[in-house]
Order: structure tokens, then C-alpha cells, then sequence
């Protein structure tokens, strides 16, 4: 049976080729009879042309003979060409795909057959045999190249004469990438015709050149009136430069144009996809800072065959965590939260050996019991509350899930032999303000002090500023509120924000996580920090509408608790092998004082005691040192309660 469905695929592809190259040899000789009547229809019409003298002028003589021995000649004329095309190889391509080399090749077969039958011709006319004159050889010959062409090449015409006839677009860019969209241009969903280029510099400008024979028409600060004055319907910007992206976005707040991006620049030169990545530009195209790129060998190295547990999975840092580790081999990884439906759907968007656990990282008799079961090796700990304004007016949650579930987690895998702890912190730890800022910097400080136990496990702290479109942030805010036709609204005009996607963030952390000798407070490298207000224009703008004409941005003033700006550390920083990690030369606190502050802590919030949670809050933002910077903020922002 095996050996039958062996030989019957062998038959089966053996037919196949059979059907293709048949397929292929009608396609070429339709070619061949098409070639072989523009040629006839070429040479007669030139000698039409040749015989105006005689309708012209009376006084030509008889040129009948003309017509008879071109007749007579036309078979080897035929010949001639075809033969030539073959020779060049003009049969055998998909002409809607052809270049100039194809070009090339019609030319080449034409040149030669027009001087084999100027030279037939001078020996057809030494014996008196045919006459035909070399007029009619030369222009017959010319036609014959322009017929051809225009067979093969009606495709590219045709497309290009439908692309001025789609809406106009400006490319932003003067490379050879911009080149090639302005080329493909009509044949991509959405597209239209390129009117021109934009550069990035006055001296292309100034310099003249033209791209894909269009004109390069002004600069990025001329993009308003450009899109004005050629009623350019898209402005598509070619690379990814975040800060250039950013200027056209700016600079086209009050202009009713799409805003598209092509990022993969590469993608356009290899042109590896069918269609180009062309799409509209998005939140994280406009970030200040460029995108991190980092070599996760050594971070495979500590995952790879490991068993891992990941709290706070359901959540955004969580999930992505659990993503990313799944690709570098691990033993298993659990994924503990306490949401069943975060946890059912983040695991939606696993694909690897992954355990789902359902726990609270506050109870810490299952806590134990679980990581007893599973005996991870390697921690990743993001469970945490975050929300800044909810925690101020719920000061007992922050605590019991910040800082006793982060006291649990270490004590139970501590206990269980974990080799490597890692503690997923935020910028709002550093001089906090507020309740959830302590309490983060309260499980900094317990990760630092793990090393004292001593018990052979790695503990690491790595903190970092927004994660673009986090559940809560104020990128999906943002976007819900201009769905609903705004208005948008900003706590402060002045407030800054750092922001960096979630894939790059984890990417990081996991790069870290390998770096760590133990008690390390890492800090990843935000970039510049972003105008909240600046975002949400940049976001009204790139959902096709205008700020404060379309959408009204609203001032609501601080919450409780928030920061004008944020400070990602305290003290020293050094740098690490890896450009985008730093370390943070941070105080501890002494262990006993700490956990004893912790346990204090923790009987205050589940006694209900908020004034001694208040206190004992205000004893640790005593404890640690002031930045100096820091200190013009905290005269302007709203005192928190505990403060």
C-alpha cells in the first residue's frame, strides 16, 4: 500500500510537470503568434507610410512592386524576429512582473533582427531578387519594437495610468525605500499615486534630485501647506524613526490627511512579502525613545530546562512574561493569579507547557502549599496593585498584596529552594508619594535584603517607568475616550510620563534577570519622558480626527498621590554590560527594622488601623534619602494622606 501511494505521487508529480511545461509552451507560442502579427502589422504599415508619396504626389512612379515583394519577404522577416527572440530568451516570463533586463532582452532581439534584414535586404537588392526599401526596413523594425513592448508591458502601463487616477499621497522620506513605495504605490490596499517626496533636510531639498522621476517638494516643516496645496489625501512615512514620526504627526494636528507608516525598511528592499507593510501609524511609533533590540542568549541560558513561576500572569507585564519565557525552552511555567478571567484569557496566548493556578499571593498557606507542588527554580514576581489614585483611598490593599504578598512569595520560595527571584517594581517607588509608591519600594527593599538569608537564591529588583497600553494606563484611556467622542482628558498640562512597550520592557527584564549577582536594583532605560498632553493630541491625530476642533482635551488636575514627573532613581547609577540596563546604587534598610516594619504594616491593614498604616508609612518616606530634584515637585503635588 505504501509502495502503491509512493508511486502513485511519482505519477501524480510526474504528470504535473507534464501539464506545466505544456501549460508554459501554449503560453509561449500565444506569445510567438502575437509577436509574429505585430511584426506583419508593423512592416505593412510602414510601407503604408512609404506609399503616401505616391497618393501625395502624381509624379512618383509605380510602387505596386513594393507591395508584392514585401509579401513576398515578410516569411523570413518573421523568422527573422522570431528567431532572434529566442535567442535573447523574450518567451518564458510573467510580463506583468517584467524589469527593464526584460525590457532589455525585446530591445536587444529587435536591434538585431533590423540589422540582419538591412543586410538581407542590401543582398536581396544586389540580385535584383526583392526590392524593398530601407525605409520600410527601418521604420518596420521600429514599430516592431514598439508593438512588442507594448504587448508585454501593457500590464505596467495600464497600472500606472490607474495610479493617477487614486487619491494622492506624499511620501515622507528621499531614500531608495521611499523610491519603491512610490513605485508599488497603486498596488497596495489603500493606495493611490505619490504626488512627491518630503525630505528630512533642506540640502536634499536644495540638491534637485528627483525619486521615481516625482519631485522631492519641500521639508517636514512645509508638510501642512503641502498637503494643502496637492490635497494629498495620506501622508506615509517611510522608516522608523520615532522622533521624525512624531514631527509629521505634530506637524499634521490641524490637517485632514491618513497618517500611514512602512517600519520594516528591509522588508521593502528584499520586498520578502507580498505586499508591503504599509499601516496606519500607531501609539508606539511615536514613542521619544527607539526600540530596544537585545541579545536574549544569556537569558535563554538561565530558562532554558528551568522550571518557573510567574505571579500577576493575568496581567499585562505577567502575560508577557509567560509569552516570552516559553520561547527559550523552560522545563514548565506556572502562571499564578488570582483573577480567573485575566488568567483564562492571557493563557489564550500561550503556546508552550504552561500550569494555570488560581492564588492570591496574600494567602500564604496556598501560597506555600503550591510552590511546595511545583518547586519552581526561577520567580518572576509582577503580581501587584498599581492603580495610584485607588490605592490612596484603599491604603490596606496596597499593603496586604505589595508588601505582605511580596513577603510571601520570597519566604515561600525561600523555602521551597527557588534559585533566582525577580521582583517586577515601577519608577513611583523612588522618593515615593504615594501609597502605592511606598509599598513598592517596601518589596524593593525586602528583595534586597534576600540575599542575607543566604539560602542560595539570586534576588533582583527591576524597575521601570509606563507600560504603552497596560490594562489602566492612559494609552487605552485615551482611546476609549475618543471613541466615545472625547473629551480627553489630562490631569496637568506640565505632567511627564516615561513610557516603554511591554514586549521591549520584558525583553529587559529577562536580560536582567541573567545579569544579576543578587540585590541588584535594576532601572532599564526609558528614553526622554513624554507630555501626557502631547500624547493625547498625537493620539486624537492619528484617529483621524483634530484636536480641540473634533475632540476637546479637558484638565481635571492631579489625583491624590500623583507626581507632576517622575524620577527613575535615587543616588548613583552604574552601568551594566547591556546598553538599556542600568544599576541603581540604592540604600537598604537594616532586615529586622524592615520586616518588622512590614509585619507592623500588615497588622494595621487587616486591623482596619489606617492612622497607623499612616504613620508607619510616613516613618519609611522618612527613612529613605531625599533627591534634591524631586523636592520642587513635591511643593506643588498634592499631599497624600500618610505623607
Amino acid at each position: 500500500m505504501l509502495g502503491g501511494a509512493i508511486g502513485g505521487t511519482s505519477q501524480s508529480t510526474w504528470r504535473g510537470s507534464i501539464v506545466g511545461a505544456a501549460s508554459r509552451v501554449r503560453a509561449d507560442i500565444l506569445f510567438a503568434v502575437v509577436d509574429l502579427f505585430v511584426v506583419a502589422s508593423a512592416y505593412f504599415l510602414a510601407l503604408g507610410f512609404r506609399m503616401l508619396d505616391r497618393v501625395l504626389d502624381p509624379m512618383v512612379g509605380d510602387t505596386s512592386s513594393f507591395v508584392r515583394d514585401l509579401a513576398l519577404a515578410l516569411p523570413i522577416i518573421a523568422v527573422v524576429h522570431l528567431m532572434y527572440n529566442i535567442w535573447v530568451g523574450a518567451y518564458g516570463h510573467v510580463w506583468e512582473h517584467a524589469s527593464i533586463a526584460e525590457a532589455f532582452r525585446v530591445a536587444l532581439a529587435n536591434i538585431a533582427a533590423f540589422a540582419t534584414l538591412l543586410f538581407l535586404n542590401y543582398l536581396a537588392r544586389a540580385s535584383e531578387t526583392l526590392v524593398i526599401p530601407y525605409s520600410v526596413i527601418v521604420l518596420g523594425g521600429l514599430l516592431s519594437l514598439f508593438g512588442m513592448g507594448l504587448v508585454r508591458f501593457r500590464s505596467r502601463l495600464f497600472s500606472f495610468r490607474r495610479a493617477l487616477g487614486g487619491p494622492p499621497i506624499l511620501v515622507v522620506g528621499s531614500s531608495r525605500e521611499a523610491a519603491v513605495f512610490a513605485r508599488q504605490a497603486s498596488s497596495l490596499p489603500g493606495g493611490g499615486h505619490v504626488v512627491g517626496f518630503v525630505a528630512d533636510d533642506e540640502f536634499t531639498l536644495r540638491s534637485g534630485r528627483r525619486l521615481a522621476g516625482l519631485p522631492i517638494l519641500g521639508t517636514i516643516d512645509q508638510i501642512y501647506e503641502l498637503a494643502q496645496r496637492f490635497s494629498a489625501e495620506q501622508v506615509v512615512v517611510v522608516g522608523n524613526d520615532p522622533s521624525r514620526t512624531r514631527e509629521v504627526v505634530d506637524r499634521c494636528l490641524d490637517v485632514d490627511v491618513r497618517l500611514r507608516i512602512i517600519p520594516a525598511a528591509e522588508d521593502v528592499l528584499t520586498n520578502r512579502s507580498s505586499t508591503l507593510d504599509v499601516r496606519d501609524i500607531g501609539v508606539e511609533d511615536i514613542l521619544v525613545r527607539p526600540p530596544v533590540h537585545t541579545d536574549l542568549d544569556a537569558a535563554r541560558n538561565l530558562i532554558r530546562g528551568r522550571r518557573v513561576l510567574v505571579t500577576g500572569a493575568g496581567g499585562s507585564i505577567g502575560s508577557e512574561i509567560v509569552r516570552q519565557l516559553l520561547a527559550f525552552e523552560p522545563a514548565h511555567v506556572w502562571a499564578l493569579d488570582r483573577d480567573e478571567t485575566l488568567l483564562h484569557e492571557a493563557s489564550l496566548h500561550w503556546d508552550g507547557p504552561t500550569t494555570n493556578i488560581l492564588c492570591d499571593v496574600r494567602d500564604p498557606v496556598k501560597l506555600l502549599r503550591s510552590m511546595e507542588r511545583i518547586e519552581p527554580e526561577l520567580v518572576f514576581h509582577a503580581a501587584a496593585l498599581k492603580h495610584v489614585p485607588m490605592l490612596e483611598s484603599e491604603p490596606e490593599e496596597a499593603v496586604l498584596t505589595n508588601v505582605a504578598g511580596t513577603r510571601n512569595v520570597i519566604e515561600a520560595g525561600s523555602r521551597v529552594g527557588m534559585r533566582h527571584f525577580i521582583l517586577i517594581s515601577t519608577d513611583k517607588a523612588v522618593n515615593p508619594t504615594s501609597v502605592m509608591g511606598a509599598s513598592k519600594r517596601l518589596a524593593e527593599l525586602m528583595t534586597q535584603a534576600g540575599n542575607e538569608r543566604r539560602d542560595g537564591c539570586v534576588y533582583t529588583a527591576v524597575r521601570f517607568g509606563n507600560v504603552l497600553g497596560s490594562r489602566g494606563s492612559v494609552v487605552p484611556t485615551f482611546v476609549e475616550q475618543i471613541k466615545l467622542g472625547g473629551p480627553v482628558t489630562v490631569t496637568d498640562a506640565a505632567m511627564t510620563r516615561y513610557f516603554m512597550t511591554v514586549d521591549e520592557a520584558v525583553q529587559l527584564v529577562l536580560h536582567a534577570a541573567a545579569l544579576s549577582a543578587g540585590s541588584e536594583v535594576f532601572l532599564l532605560d526609558m528614553g526622554e519622558p513624554v507630555r501626557i498632553v502631547d500624547l493625547a493630541r498625537r493620539m486624537i491625530r492619528l484617529g483621524g480626527l483634530r484636536p480641540e476642533r473634533d475632540i476637546e482635551i479637558a484638565y481635571t488636575g492631579r489625583r491624590p498621590g500623583e507626581k507632576l514627573t517622575e524620577t527613575l532613581a535615587i543616588g548613583p547609577i552604574t552601568a551594566t554590560s547591556h546598553p538599556k540596563i542600568l544599576e541603581v546604587k540604592s540604600e537598604g534598610m537594616r532586615t529586622p527594622t524592615l520586616f518588622e516594619l512590614v509585619a507592623a504594616l500588615e497588622d494595621s491593614a487587616l486591623a482596619g488601623n489606617r492612622q497607623r498604616l499612616y504613620e508607619l508609612l510616613g516613618s519609611l518616606a522618612d527613612a529613605l534619602p531625599a533627591v534634591s530634584e524631586e523636592v520642587v515637585d513635591l511643593e506643588v503635588a498634592p499631599l497624600s494622606v500618610w505623607s
